[in-house]
């Protein structure tokens, strides 16, 4: 699947895409010791990578908040399958590239995973900042429900390190309505009946005050029915929506990388953290 063909189920509440950076370059300081540039050729193609190593990749860019970007695009000859997304944050002059992988599991290829790489942006004067964006304890015991137009979740944000998904009973009737297949498949996405929970890794990182970045991993689903998706979400709690993209693969074989957007709101998390863990000990 190309990176410009969005899933209906994630896509309807996604906003425009975003060409304020067109005919950037920027030049990034990376604390894995590489230095990398991006440089947004025109609206639909980026040139990035290693310094005097870029290549040329079609790409979206979306805007979550004042000089904040999420930036999405895809290597083809890149083994395992690899997701590069980058959030560049040019109010505070930091990035953090974000590479999710399909295929690094031997035992079990369609589990998704995700590294992180967090840098500075080369200011006018030609200085890096010292600091840099970073994981966070912000959302912990928060819950936000995210609509997507067909459907709305839940995701929970039990520890640092752990996120919870559930679905009220109007949130699984509007995912059964959109997409009736999930009943038979109830068992394996362990969805069956409303307040049921899911709960797998996720480590947010802080981009500023109310942005976070966030990846919802299935790796537990992965492990069961083979394959599995990372939704790589960039949120603005200020203003309730997110930005992001769907990351993996699905039953019946086929592959994605599609951007997406959702509104959301708070909603009371006590029963779904009063459970008990499933993946983890407390």
């Amino acid at each position: 699947m190309k990176p410009n063909e969005h899933t209906g189920m994630l896509s309807a509440f996604r906003p425009p895409l975003c060409f304020e950076l067109t005919g950037k370059e920027l030049y990034m300081d990376f604390d894995d010791g590489y230095d990398r540039t991006v440089t947004f050729k025109d609206r639909k193609v980026l040139s990035f990578g290693l310094v005097g190593e870029e290549k040329d990749f079609p790409y979206e860019c979306m805007k979550i908040a004042d000089k904040c970007y999420y930036v999405n695009f895809e290597d083809p000859t890149m083994t395992p399958r690899t997701a590069i997304t980058l959030v560049l944050d040019l109010q505070t002059d930091l990035v953090t590239l974000a590479l999710g992988y399909v295929g690094t599991n031997p035992k079990f290829p369609g589990i998704p995973s995700i590294d992180y790489v967090f840098g500075a942006i080369r200011r006018a004067d030609g200085t890096f900042s010292r600091t840099r964006h970073g994981y966070t304890t912000d959302l912990m015991g928060k819950a936000i429900s995210w609509n997507y137009g067909y459907f709305d979740i839940a995701h929970v944000y039990a520890t640092e390190h752990y996120y919870r998904v559930t679905f009220s009973a109007r949130g699984l009737a509007r995912v059964y309505k959109g997409r009736p297949d999930m009943r038979s498949g109830s068992t394996q996405t362990r969805y069956t009946e409303p307040g049921d929970t899911y709960e797998d890794y996720c480590s947010p990182i802080k981009i500023r005050d109310n942005i976070y970045l966030a990846c919802i991993l299935e790796t537990v689903k992965a492990r069961v029915i083979g394959n599995g998706n990372s939704m790589l979400i960039l949120m603005n709690l200020d203003e309730m929506h997110d930005v992001g993209r769907s990351f993996g693969s699905n039953r019946e074989g086929g592959t994605g990388n599609n951007t997406l957007g959702a509104f959301g709101v708070y909603v009371d998390a006590t029963e779904v953290l009063a459970k008990k863990s499933s993946l983890f000990i407390r």
